[in-house]
């Protein structure tokens, strides 16, 4: 199993354990809840690492965040991350939980951290990704604060709550971007062989056989609200890797922040206080982008189309909540396992 499939199986096993562990068993408590944001955006100049080569950033358009929600059901805390960053350093991620450990108790096993992969955003991954015991540099170290802070405000807002786990379906954003091509039209990789497959082969090329797997169109998620209806948080993951078409030197959250400024919309929690987060995770979506490619689309302006899917996605998942039945006794549990 690659490296990120095994994150995103640690993912799901960990969102099933929060959704499901004791659900219909007796708990020793009821639960509680709490959500915040905490701002870590870089500053302009900094380099965009999603294209080929590194650009200096030259606007914001819109904000970066570590996106924070914390369950407490009496017994256990957990801590679910979801940050706007490319990647995020495994040194990063280690700092944040002894951060959040020494502030408020929770222990890393209980804490789980990922990156959106948002393609405008700069990096957290130092000057060698492959270096577990790198030191941090000043924007990974802001980083790992930011994620502590807004953990530690999210155990400041826990309140008395109640959870609940649905599904949406989305297919049509999905488009894997391996391709089998035509006998005799895979051209050289840069090192002069043949692959099987072509990655992001051209749109509309009339050397495309058929896609190399399959799409997940799931988005799957919990939704924690108080005990009187008003939302608190909602977790989600769906398996698209990200959906770009940003302006020249911006940095952005991608669809990842619009589809959660969507849904404090649709639930009228704009102004809310303590604030609603909507979370989006990375799911599986090593190779499955948003690019049509027997279909390509014609040209589009800036941020339209992340725009059309994050509020799409959102849409969906908001019509998802009034199905949900809801539970305060519930039981939450951590496994941590590396190879």
């Amino acid at each position: 199993m690659r490296p990120n499939a095994v994150s995103h199986a640690a993912l799901l096993v960990l969102v099933a354990l929060v959704a499901l562990v004791g659900w219909g068993q007796p708990a020793a408590a009821e639960l509680r809840a709490g959500a915040a944001t905490s701002n870590t955006t870089p500053w302009i100049g900094d380099d965009i690492v999603g294209g080929h080569l590194p650009v200096p950033s030259t606007h914001i358009h819109d904000d970066l965040h570590a996106r924070c929600l914390v369950l407490d059901d009496g017994q256990t805390k957990l801590a679910l991350v979801t940050i706007d960053l490319v990647g995020i350093h495994r040194a990063v991620c280690d700092d944040a939980k002894r951060r959040i450990e020494k502030a408020v108790g929770i222990p890393p096993q209980n804490v789980l951290i990922s990156a959106t992969h948002t393609h405008s955003a700069a990096s957290a991954q130092g000057k060698n990704r492959l270096e577990l015991n790198e030191t941090l540099d000043e924007y990974q170290t802001f980083v790992s604060r930011r994620i502590a802070d807004g953990v530690h405000r999210a155990v400041y807002n826990l309140r008395p709550a109640e959870i609940a786990y649905g599904t949406a379906q989305a297919p049509e954003h999905l488009f894997n971007r391996r391709w089998y091509l035509k006998p005799g039209t895979m051209p050289e990789n840069p090192f002069g062989q043949l692959d099987q497959v072509k990655m992001n082969p051209p749109a509309g090329s009339p050397n495309l056989l058929e896609p190399a797997g399959p799409t997940d169109p799931t988005v799957s998620f919990i939704a924690v609200r108080e005990v009187g209806g008003r939302p608190i948080a909602l977790y989600s993951a769906y398996s698209l890797h990200y959906v770009g078409g940003v302006g020249s030197g911006h940095i952005s959250a991608d669809y990842f922040g619009m589809y959660a400024e969507k849904l404090k919309e649709l639930l009228g929690a704009e102004r809310q206080d303590p604030p609603f987060v909507g979370m989006m995770a990375n799911g599986t979506s090593g190779d499955v982008n948003n690019i049509n490619f027997r279909q390509p689309r014609g040209r589009q302006q800036p941020y339209e189309q992340m725009r059309y899917v994050g509020h799409d996605l959102a849409e969906k998942v908001h019509a998802a909540l009034a199905k949900l039945q809801y539970r305060r006794d519930v039981q939450l549990a951590a496994r941590l396992r590396e190879p």
